[in-house]
């Protein structure tokens, strides 16, 4: 089973695939979450957003936001967003 990453900000969408698994930066420290993982909400620091997917690994810039995941959809909203690899 695979987990949805989506990643908007007011211009649009950014990112949207699917991962094994997302690790990103709270403004409490680092967390990731697996597919199937209880509900969370959490403020997002300024930092990168990673999702792995079979062993490669994509990053993305995010400015700071916040961070909703169900267990099957990450949904990030950010005012400001960019992928670097």
């Amino acid at each position: 089973m695979k987990i949805k990453v989506k990643i908007l900000t007011p211009n649009g969408k950014v990112y949207e695939k699917y991962g094994d698994l997302v690790n990103f930066r709270t403004v409490e420290g680092a967390m990731g979450v697996l597919p199937r993982r209880a509900p969370i909400i959490t403020h997002l620091a300024v930092s990168d957003i990673e999702v792995v997917n079979e062993g490669q690994r994509e990053k993305i810039k995010v400015a700071g936001g916040f961070l909703y995941c169900d267990g099957e959809i990450v949904s990030v909203v950010s005012s400001d967003a960019e992928v670097v690899s």
